[in-house]
């Protein structure tokens, strides 16, 4: 019976009753005037859409709304059922030793972090095993954590579970499980009790003096301010699930330490790593080398991609036939629908072999390296340059190259003198857009640049190996964060927090360079 109470279900009621709406929602409008529909205020095309909006449109906001809040409410129930005094969270004793007041604090809330998070990874895996039925939630009540390797019997079941899973640990998954099991019950009645309760209020709305003109497009004004507060609500959605746990890092490790230091070791890591005092290795988790590295890359992308993509965007809005452009165009174009994995593949077999042979194994020890992904991301950028800047080339005003030409200077005069100046804010602001592409590509540095888990320095050889800030994000959050203790982990986080703000800096730059150019010539 609970295979049926699902979102996807309650969709298929919903589409049905906006079918059935529709129907009866024109006849009923005609029966109210006998089919003299001169009577009505609106016409039954109209009453048709009221019934098919009332019954859609309150059911889909509040799917999307529950389907957002789920999450949330999920964390805010397990963060309640989670006693601040459960021993797991508590720091030992030999590791308060020496140790402040606010840093034990600290440590302690970074724990009860990680232990959240476990127990989230320990519910989703019970609830694969179960949903698939591997595991019988018979057979999960009777384990013991005690005794059992709860982790591992998961594992085995085909989940990802955390390590060491603990008694506390699993009861609060079994706990979530089932709160979660609640909550994805009640979400589909919910959305399909208000679409019942939108068809049947609509049809009895229908009659003679019914505004259902009036009313729809009200319904339509609803639906575009629900969609574009969906889209606010995930910005800041984002913005929230990378600031929380960066506050967390940044009141442990410091700010300036982060943003100024020139060593990216984790403590994961224990390769080359200096000792503490006592001789434990120590994280130094400075974001210097790793912007570095990002900005670097970026910036051979920028070199590569912007003199072709602007020479390609010249020739074809100057030279190239209606018959060419309408050739070559499409075929440039084709490159933005390569996937970036595709790229990254093609920078470490080809691109990458190509360069060592090319300046030899002395200079370029490995294939990886700062040109290898600079030169595949630039050409992955050649037609983002090239569409907008030829987009911008094309509003140019006619006039222009007609004043040029009748004065007597050259097309290329008129192109470098005349077009290129008048188009520049547009082109500048399509490199800025190019550039915060760049800075957020993540598969194509992954195969191309560097794997390095600790850096120290900036490297300057453009043909060494350098790391980004996307490439230790991939690989903290999707292998290595196992070894990591809380403090690394939570420093990726920091990371997304940092690029997120740069990114968006050179997205709003970008923006206003445009509108500025659009004003001008629009």
């Amino acid at each position: 019976m609970s295979g049926l109470l699902t979102f996807p279900a309650a969709l298929i009621l919903v589409a049905l009753l906006c079918v059935a709406g529709s129907l009866l929602g024109r006849a009923r409008a005609r029966r109210a005037v006998n089919g003299e529909t001169r009577r009505l205020h609106s016409r039954p095309v109209h009453h048709g859409w009221h019934v098919v909006l009332a019954t859609l449109i309150p059911a889909f906001a509040v799917m999307v709304i529950w389907a957002l809040a789920q999450g949330f409410v999920s964390n805010l129930y397990l963060g309640a059922t989670v006693g601040t005094d459960l021993a797991e969270l508590r720091l030992p004793e030999a590791e308060q030793e020496g140790l402040e007041a606010e840093e034990i604090e600290v440590r302690e809330a970074a724990r009860r972090e990680l232990f959240l998070g476990n127990v989230r990874t320990l519910a989703e895996a019970l609830h694969g095993a179960t949903a698939s039925d591997v595991i019988s939630p018979r057979e999960i009540e009777g384990w013991d954590a005690g005794t059992d390797d709860i982790g591992a019997l998961l594992r085995d079941a085909g989940q990802v579970a955390p390590l060491g899973v603990t008694p506390g640990m699993f009861e609060a998954a079994k706990a979530l499980q089932g709160f979660n099991r609640a909550l994805s019950i009640a979400g589909p009645i919910l959305v399909a009790l208000i679409a019942i309760a939108g068809f049947l209020w609509s049809l009895a709305a229908i009659g003679t003096e019914f505004r259902a003109r009036n009313v729809v497009e009200r319904w339509i004004v609803g639906l575009l301010i629900f969609a574009s507060t969906v889209a606010i609500l995930t910005t800041l959605g984002i913005l929230a699930a990378v600031t929380f746990p960066s506050i967390t890092f940044f009141a442990e490790y410091g700010v300036i330490d982060f943003l100024f230091g020139l060593t990216w070791a984790p403590a994961g890591d224990t390769v080359g790593l200096p000792q503490g005092p006592e001789g434990e290795y120590e994280s130094l988790l400075g974001f210097l080398p790793l912007i570095w590295g990002t900005l670097y890359i970026s910036a051979v992308a920028l070199v590569v991609a912007t003199p072709l993509g602007l020479l390609a965007a010249v020739y074809l809005s100057e030279f190239a036939s209606r018959q060419v452009r309408a050739w070559v165009k499409p075929a440039l174009e084709v490159l933005a629908g390569v996937p970036t994995i595709v790229y990254g593949i093609f920078a470490l077999v080809t691109i990458g072999p190509f360069l060592q042979a090319v300046v030899g194994t002395t200079i370029m020890p490995n294939t990886v390296s700062v040109m290898t992904a600079g030169v595949v991301m630039g050409m992955m950028l050649v037609p983002f340059v090239s569409s907008l800047s030829d987009d911008v080339i094309n509003a140019v005003p006619q006039a222009m190259r007609d004043g040029s030409l009748g004065l007597g200077a050259t097309p290329s005069e008129t192109i470098t003198k005349v077009i290129l100046p008048a188009a520049l804010p547009g082109i500048v602001g399509a490199i800025v857009l190019a550039a915060s592409r760049a800075i957020g590509e993540t598969m194509i540095v992954v195969l191309a640049a560097g794997a390095l888990s600790n850096v120290q320095g900036l490297e300057p050889n453009p043909f060494g190996a350098v790391v980004t800030v996307t490439t230790r994000i991939v690989s903290v959050l999707t292998g290595e964060a196992s070894g990591f203790d809380s403090i690394d982990v939570l420093a990726v986080f920091a990371l997304a927090f940092t690029l997120f703000f740069i990114t968006l800096g050179l997205n709003l730059l970008a923006q206003r360079i445009v509108r500025k150019y659009r004003e001008q010539y629009e």
